[in-house]
């Protein structure tokens, strides 16, 4: 695929997401209602309160009510306290200092996470534009911080208050995501056809789910957390969302091992009854789980409904062994299958007996077949991230520093050519400069075309009316829109914001013309942006990419001992070391998709990455499937194995990381000792292993150079 065509579709792509109406409406109001407020009472000053409703709802990214109250909070003070700097009428020189520095502290802020990245991001902005319309005098910049703070205010109260208050509602939410996808992929799994070659089924495990409820995990579990530190000492709900969060991380090592063990049992016409009870009983699984949705989405009632699922299977295997012997692989197959059924459904009934408690208050049952809880992680310290990033080989760093020169540089340009509003051509700077070289070309892109179009937009509102009110009205139904349509699509949210701030800017100040300003600027803007990226420190993905991939093997690596090692797929150390290695493929996926927006060679030379990751992530669900076999008397030893796979997988991570071919395999696997389906499970473990140090093998030299 062409550069061009990729970056097109992904200006055209589509999130998979609700649009945020409620974040709009509250936008709309923010906006609309103080600027409303100054035209009618002839206070052009006033219009810094619907500014400040602009800035402080888009540090709003949703989530914990503490979370979102502290961005918000953080955003309206110090806002307040850079505004302060418009009274100091600097130099040329003094600016661009002052810019340099502010700039690359803010830019350091995403060291701390997204939300506070964005934060500081939304604070360089507003620096920018409280340097390029300076205030009168001290006197003025006290007013301008003091409405400033107004307006952070009436948006807090907007987004916190006058909405519903309902503490637990995000963590609700996104513990009922992670429900979701569990019965997305039982209803996926069900609709396998029920006959043909095994191969027909390797193809479908392709759809990334395990990346999605991995992701989705780790969110419930810091909203969840968030939640639960902003109410200390609080048990009750918070107990009842912690055990469905848990159940949701243990039913997925079951669903990933059924998937497994459907892969390799036979499929001839002989066992067309029995997978199609098996098809059923994955339908009454996620009908069970979505019912857990439902009462963590609505507060529905629900209660846990007799399966039938699991006893059906049962008994069509009876009566096939009736018929005749089945072989050992195929009986161990289906055994395995009705008893991974059974435990999915034991699990699935406890979850929904805890979901049922969530409204009366009942406390949550002493005996629950999930397993050992786990420990809630430590707050990490406030200085952590400092230390972490603050060094010249932290991507962060490079890009604070990236982003402080280039915003100065945009300073020293817009002041030595005097050009009118000049901070658009900064605010374009700071906003399209990305960490990575890839995201930061995308984002320009995105955004020029976004500002062509918005701006359009506006020059043909203006065209057609030229009424303050009327204008007004636009201004509000722009920004409800484009806050709405913001998770389903940047560039949209790009298009639409466009033009509500050139039409509040023209509203400001009577210049019906600036929407061809704001064109040439956000051209001029983007191309410095692209010029930095690539003369300044720049950070290629594919540099990092094989680092990214030896971390997700050697996770993968630790997952197999600690299997090995382990007497329960339920252990809590096995549990952690399945979470280390889902969170390193994520990040190797992540840097890999970064890589595609920089390759510009054939798409072809890619292949074998994706094998490497595709199979990486495969084996990890072979490992899956070992651990749900029983560590008890008479199970399989899986030391030997073990110490084969991880001897490969540890030369295959050092040998990407050292850009070099892995050494050949060694001559022969050993046997995993056991009954047919351990036998199976270990050949298929070792199979997968070759592939992917085969895939290893044939990496592109424009990779690992």
């Amino acid at each position: 695929m062409s550069p061009l065509r990729r970056q097109l579709q992904s200006f055209l792509h589509i999130e998979p997401a609700r649009p945020a109406i409620g974040a709009g409406l509250r936008a709309a109001l923010a906006v609309g209602v103080p600027m409303a407020v100054a035209a009618t009472l002839h206070l052009p000053a006033a219009t810094w309160v619907g500014l400040a409703g602009l800035f402080v709802t888009l540090v709003d990214r949703g989530g914990p009510y503490r979370d979102r109250a502290l961005a918000m909070g953080a955003m309206t003070l110090l806002g307040a306290g850079v505004g302060l700097v418009s009274a100091a009428h600097l130099p040329a020189w003094a600016a661009v200092a002052l810019t340099l520095g502010w700039v690359s502290a803010c830019g350091f802020a995403r060291s701390y996470g997204d939300t506070p990245g964005f934060l500081g991001v939304v604070l360089a902005n507003y620096s920018v534009v409280s340097l390029s319309l300076p205030a009168h005098d001290f006197s003025d910049a006290l007013a301008r911080s003091g409405l400033f703070m107004v307006g952070g205010v009436w948006a807090m109260l907007l987004s916190l208050l006058l909405w519903p208050l309902r503490p637990y509602r995000p963590a609700r939410l996104s513990i009922a995501r992670c429900y979701d996808v569990l019965a997305e992929r039982a209803d996926e799994v069900g609709r396998w056809p029920l006959e043909g070659p095994a191969a027909t089924a390797l193809t479908v495990p392709a759809v990334p789910w395990e990346p999605r409820i991995r992701q989705s995990l780790e969110t419930a579990s810091s909203v969840l957390a968030a939640t639960r530190r902003s109410r200390v000492g609080e048990s009750g709900r918070g107990e009842h969302l912690l055990v469905l969060r848990e159940g949701a991380d243990a039913l997925v090592p079951l669903l990933v091992a059924l998937t497994e063990t459907l892969e390799m049992a036979p499929r001839e016409p002989r066992y067309l009854a029995l997978r199609a009870e098996v098809q059923r009983a994955l339908a009454e699984l996620a009908t069970g789980l979505r019912r857990v949705s439902l009462a963590l989405e609505k507060g529905e009632d629900v209660h846990a409904r007799k399966a039938c699922g699991p006893e059906r299977v049962r008994h069509a295997l009876e009566m096939l062994e009736a018929e005749a012997p089945l072989p050992e692989p195929a009986r161990a197959a289906y055994a395995h299958t009705h008893a991974l059924l059974c435990r999915l459904h034991e699990y699935t009934v406890a979850v929904l007996d805890v979901a049922a408690r969530l409204e009366d208050g009942k406390p949550v049952p002493e005996a629950l077949p999930l397993g050992p809880r786990s420990e809630a992680a430590p707050s990490p310290s406030l200085l952590e991230p400092l230390r972490e990033n603050l060094n010249p080989g932290s991507v962060i760093f490079r890009h604070a520093l990236r982003l402080g020169v280039s915003a100065a540089l945009a300073t020293a340009l817009v002041r030595g050519l005097g050009l009118d509003h000049g901070y658009w051509v900064i605010i374009t700077v700071i906003i399209v400069l990305q960490p990575y070289s890839g995201l930061t070309l995308q984002r320009s892109l995105q955004r020029v075309a976004g500002t062509l179009l918005g701006a359009a937009l506006a020059a043909g509102l203006v065209a057609l009316v030229k009424d303050p009110v009327v204008i007004l009205v636009a201004i509000m139904v722009l920004f409800a829109v484009a806050m709405s349509v913001q998770p389903l699509s940047l560039p949209a949210f790009q298009v639409l914001l466009t033009p509500a701030i050139v039409l509040l800017s023209e509203l400001q100040s009577g210049d019906w013309d600036l929407a061809g300003v704001r064109i040439v600027n956000t051209l001029l803007g983007g191309v410095l942006a692209l010029v930095c990226a690539r003369l300044l420190w720049p950070s290629p993905e594919h540099l990092r990419f094989p680092e990214q991939v030896a971390t997700a093997l050697r996770a993968d690596r630790d997952y197999l001992c600690q299997v090995a090692a382990a007497r329960s797929d339920a252990e809590p150390a096995v549990r952690e070391a399945r979470r280390r290695m889902g969170l390193a493929l994520l990040s190797a996926e992540a840097s890999f998709q970064r890589v595609l927006s920089e390759w510009k060679g054939p798409a072809q030379q890619l292949e074998p990455v994706m094998a490497l990751l595709t199979y990486a992530r495969r084996l990890t669900s072979a490992v899956t499937a070992l651990s749900t076999g029983g560590r008890g008397p008479g199970a399989p030893d899986l030391e030997p194995v073990a110490r084969y796979t991880t001897a490969v997988l540890d030369e295959v991570a050092s040998a990407v990381e050292q850009r070099r071919a892995p050494a050949p395999l060694p001559p022969e696997a050993p046997p995993l000792e056991g009954d047919a389906l351990s036998r199976t499970q270990g050949e298929r473990l070792v199979r997968q292993l070759s592939v992917l140090h085969h895939a290893a093998q044939r990496l592109p030299p424009a990779l690992l150079t």
